[in-house]
């Protein structure tokens, strides 16, 4: 949004959340918020930030280090000339500050769609007659962040990593948003311990982790692959995400790349669903949210995993998208937000809007961390990975089905290899040039748009093709649209290959 208007001249941009989609139903002057029900307050103001990409913004796509030690950085000059800048300042106001300026606003009237709710005044285009002054007061400074991470070894493939990971960072009190996440995990690791003390140990390494800097461009997890890149791609079978655990009633709401499909559906009929307990999470999973999402994009810590090396990985969370959401959109953070989470990035995601309206008996906390575990303990112990590539194969209608019921007595090869193919298959949807644009997105089959950075879209780089190519209608245009059919094919053939143990 900022961007765009950048590129359309604008000197500065004011991001308004507008009681319409934020501030709940009703007439004006009847409608409730929080404290007395879940909507964000007239006064409320969502953040977040506008750098369009991952990462350290000093050091794209190398790692970065601490602050005073000396690494190879952009200049300021490069930062302001860089597409992934805004720009421009900008400035989040409430709903209430929002109408304020609007009613100043004149010229013509603005489309149907982008009119406020009941009592809002008419939402003109501009330009004028009113004069907004916006004077920005900063300091362009270098900070270090910290990670933590706690190892638990394993015991007979200690060079393969089961990683589970939730952003501790938040705008503001950050109730829901990062700090369900981390309530979860903090049961899981004691519940882990628990275990330890008992004697035992995983058969695959696991790795706990607590990002930092996630809010301001996923810096922490980005930085952190960057550095281990190349261990990571050889040893990581699966990132396990929780950002939000619960946002509220409506059941089990996992997103994910599709060899983890099975292991999601088996793990989530283990665990008693929180709101019913005649169902189980998988249940209500089947009820609510069929079928299971894509995991892609940027909206989190699994960005670097899956869009820069290729690990397959999930996220979750417990909580309905509401019917007034379209499809398209539920794959967004931003869509959950305006309907089922609307204090989203503002100071009232506190602990009493977790309290009255997300979790009120803080059992849905618990079921989350007990299919987390589940999952977790199932890709660290079982002989053979439970990865299931049958998902892939259907979803994607360029591989062929087969019947990978993965018994070991079916193979005459070593449980190692069959292992190393399953863990290594994601990676071969991982181009090493990247996007075209984006080079730091290295996934042909799922990525965000680039118009979207959230949300989720099937073979990224010819959906973007197809956009250009009908715009501009020339030859180059088109060129490139086969080229990127014949890299997304590649890519399948190396993931089939993987999976199968041969050269091409």
């Amino acid at each position: 949004m900022v961007r765009n208007a950048r590129a359309a001249g604008a000197a500065a941009a004011i991001v308004y959340t507008d009681a319409k989609d934020f501030g709940g139903a009703g007439a004006k002057g009847k409608r409730k918020w929080f404290p007395d029900a879940r909507w964000l307050p007239p006064t409320g103001v969502q953040v977040g930030t506008l750098y369009y990409g991952n990462g350290d913004p000093t050091t794209p796509l190398w790692p970065s280090c601490a602050a005073g030690e000396d690494c190879e950085r952009l200049s300021q000059g490069e930062l302001d000339g860089s597409a992934a800048m805004p720009s421009i300042p900008a400035l989040p106001v409430s709903a209430r500050d929002g109408e304020t300026i609007l009613k100043a606003m004149g010229g013509d009237a603005a489309p149907t769609e982008w009119q406020g709710g009941e009592g809002a005044p008419m939402y003109r285009l501009g330009p004028g007659p009113a004069v907004l002054n916006l004077t920005y007061i900063g300091n362009d400074t270098l900070a270090t962040i910290e990670n933590v991470f706690a190892v638990i070894e394993g015991k007979e493939e200690p060079d393969r990593y089961v990683i589970i990971g939730n952003h501790r960072d938040a705008w503001t009190f950050g109730a829901v948003d990062p700090n369900s996440g981390t309530a979860a995990m903090l049961e899981i690791a004691e519940r882990l311990s628990k275990l330890e003390k008992k004697g035992w140990r995983p058969r695959r390494t696991i790795i706990v982790c607590s990002w930092d800097a996630e809010e301001f461009a996923l810096i922490g997890s980005t930085e952190w692959v960057e550095d281990n890149m190349d261990m990571l791609a050889s040893r990581a079978i699966a990132y396990l995400n929780v950002d939000i655990t619960v946002f509220g009633p409506g059941g089990f709401r996992p997103r994910a790349t599709p060899q983890l499909d099975q292991l999601i559906k088996e793990a989530s009929k283990m665990v008693q669903d929180p709101d019913d307990p005649s169902q189980t999470l998988y249940d209500t999973m089947i009820r609510h949210h069929p079928p299971i999402d894509r995991v892609a994009g940027a909206g989190t810590d699994f960005a670097a995993f899956l869009q820069y090396i290729g690990v397959p990985s999930l996220d979750m969370s417990y909580g309905t998208i509401s019917a007034a959401v379209t499809p398209l959109a539920s794959t967004n953070i931003i869509a959950l937000a305006v309907e089922d989470y609307p204090v989203y990035h503002s100071l009232y995601d506190d602990y009493v809007w977790m309290e009255r309206f997300g979790d009120p008996l803080f059992h849905r906390h618990v079921a989350l961390a007990s299919v987390w575990g589940l999952i977790a303990l199932r890709l660290a112990d079982d002989e053979i990975l439970p990865l299931n590539y049958v998902s892939y194969a259907s979803e994607l209608e360029m591989l062929q089905a087969e019947n990978w019921s993965l018994k070991t007595r079916a193979y005459t090869v070593k449980v190692r290899d069959i292992n190393d193919r399953l863990m290594m298959a994601e990676r071969g949807f991982i181009n090493r040039e990247g996007l075209d644009g984006r080079p730091w997105y290295k996934h042909m089959i799922y990525a965000s748009s680039d118009q979207d950075d959230w949300g989720t879209k099937a073979f990224p780089g010819i959906v973007s093709a197809i956009d250009k190519a009908n715009k501009l209608n020339t030859t180059e245009s088109w060129q490139l649209l086969q080229h990127e059919i014949y890299r997304a094919a590649r890519a399948v053939s190396k993931a089939s290959a993987v999976l199968d143990g041969r050269l091409t």
